[in-house]
């Protein structure tokens, strides 16, 4: 069970490597973007319309990774997507230091 965790939290931290780096401008831009139809909250099919609009991502893979960061009611907000992207920082500043030392 263990090594699970660690394999989904592996997952969730390359899942949101797109998301931190593939735009430009605040979190509340980038959910914008996301969200299409403005209600507040991302479904599953506009993320995985956003993820799989360039060709870079499949389907299965975004909507792997809409699992790992909108967690168990199906939805993803604002907050919910600023709190990924922040671990993901946080994780990759640490990966930085240990690279550099």
């Amino acid at each position: 069970m263990t090594k699970l965790k660690i394999i989904s939290g592996a997952t969730a931290l390359m899942a949101l490597g797109s998301l931190s780096l593939a735009h430009a401008g605040s979190p509340a831009e980038y959910f914008e973007k996301i969200d299409a139809d403005a209600n507040g909250i991302i479904s599953q099919a506009e993320f995985v319309a956003h993820k799989t609009a360039d060709g870079r991502h499949s389907a299965e893979t975004a909507e792997a990774k809409f699992a790992e960061i909108a967690g168990d009611d199906g939805e993803l907000t604002l907050t919910e997507l600023e709190a990924a992207m922040d671990q993901h920082q946080r994780h990759e500043t640490m990966d930085e230091a240990d690279t550099s030392g």
